[in-house]
């Protein structure tokens, strides 16, 4: 009851706040009244050394002045990181002013970027040209200092450096705190790449072939070390199952059973929720602590699933929800993993089209609020709705946000 009450108080201050990228600037939102606190539009400039920056600024082609943005990182509650891919560069926005106090080149058109809280480390894959011709991975060194930023680029995995597709990196739990490696993936290569985080150097390559696997994304569990690779599609159209990995030997050891589709982890590592849009299917598998994996149960849906958002459950010790946003429908539909029961949250207006969001497969995202926190977070095309995960029901709609896409949550610093 002393958590509970304590939750309900906890002072707001700067964190606890959704922030929103979206057309027109940045929005700083409260979940609980769904109070806009703060709205740092296009227009605004820079505080800090580079003065006579604008946060989005004006194309001599453009009509108003607009945003556009790909993807974002929480940096240590202290700062965040978003790509402006029309623009070639990283924006950094200060959470304490809230306000944007820095830009960074990057390459051109960055379009995805992940925090390694291991190594204070910001990866930055830029695709080169809409056309993604000469990808590239750089990395920004000691993101949660406030110095002057700048990016390196990683060792080109054999002098390849216009073959990366897609990179991998765990994230940092609260029961993993140090990654050391990560996996680059290289266009239409049955392999994954393995690198060494702390010199950003290739170590070895852990080949597919034999599986005819060219891996599509990954998922990562502490307990067994196992990762989840899941395929593309072969010549015929067909997926292949999905791949497991074996983190210590770097070998594979075999299919994941005849599960498909793109693998989610939950943050305890317990829950492996595997989504197959083709087959309408969400697949559950527990993995004990001894690392055997396990069946739980399938949910068919034609949500045509987006996006997953994990959230610890209120009612048990140890459990967790998962949340999944449609890419084409109004409803959100809720798991208890536990339990595998099913809701729906519904009327959550339209998403943007597919084609509407050129940087990623996941045209309405769901973010969650961190684990002690009960709020997510999901866009229509020109709304923002706000989901009480407490109460398994829609806490507001904030409207007039056009294409509010990237959300970061930031907790207490």
């Amino acid at each position: 009851v002393a958590n509970i009450l304590w939750r309900e108080e906890e002072g707001l201050g700067i964190g606890n706040m959704f922030y929103v990228f979206y057309e027109d600037g940045i929005k700083v939102l409260q979940p609980i009244e769904c109070e806009i606190q703060r709205h740092i539009k296009p227009s605004e400039k820079l505080l800090g050394f580079q003065i006579s920056d604008e946060v989005c600024p004006k194309s001599k082609s453009d009509e108003i002045q607009s945003c556009i943005w790909a993807s974002a990182v929480n940096v240590k509650d202290k700062y965040i990181y978003v790509t402006q891919p029309t623009l070639n560069r990283v924006l950094i926005v200060d959470v304490q002013a809230q306000k944007a106090v820095q830009i960074v080149s990057t390459d051109a058109v960055p379009v995805k970027l992940h925090y390694d809280k291991s190594h204070d480390q910001v990866w930055v894959l830029s695709w080169g040209d809409i056309a993604k011709s000469s990808p590239t991975l750089q990395v920004i060194n000691q993101a949660s200092e406030s110095i002057s930023h700048h990016t390196v680029h990683t060792q080109p995995v054999g002098k390849q450096f216009d073959r990366v597709e897609d990179f991998f990196i765990p994230a940092t739990t609260l029961i993993i705190n140090h990654i050391r490696f990560g996996f680059i993936l290289h266009k239409g290569e049955p392999a994954l790449h393995k690198i060494d985080l702390e010199t950003m150097s290739y170590i070895k390559t852990v080949s597919l072939k034999d599986y005819n696997c060219v891996p599509h994304s990954l998922a990562y569990t502490h307990l067994g070390g196992y990762y989840f690779i899941s395929c593309k599609p072969d010549t015929t159209g067909a997926i292949p199952p999905q791949l497991i990995v074996d983190s210590i030997t770097n070998s594979v050891i075999g299919y994941n059973g005849d599960i498909t589709g793109t693998p989610y982890m939950s943050p305890d590592g317990h829950y492996l929720v595997s989504i197959d849009d083709q087959k309408g299917l969400m697949r559950v598998q527990t993995i004990t602590i001894r690392g055997e994996i396990q069946e739980a149960f399938d949910i068919h849906t034609n949500l045509r699933i987006s996006d997953v958002a994990f959230q610890p459950s209120f009612t048990e010790a140890h459990q967790y929800n998962v949340y999944a946003s449609s890419s084409a429908q109004t409803d959100v539909l809720f798991v208890e993993l536990s339990s595998g029961n099913v809701k729906m949250v519904k009327s959550l207006k339209e998403p943007m089209k597919t084609e509407e969001w050129s940087w990623n497969e996941k045209n309405r995202v769901i973010v969650d609020s961190g684990l002690f926190s009960q709020y997510l977070m999901t866009p229509s095309k020109e709304s923002l709705f706000i989901l009480d995960g407490r109460l398994n029901n829609l806490n507001c709609e904030i409207t007039e946000v056009e294409k509010g896409n990237v959300v970061i949550w930031v907790g207490e610093a």
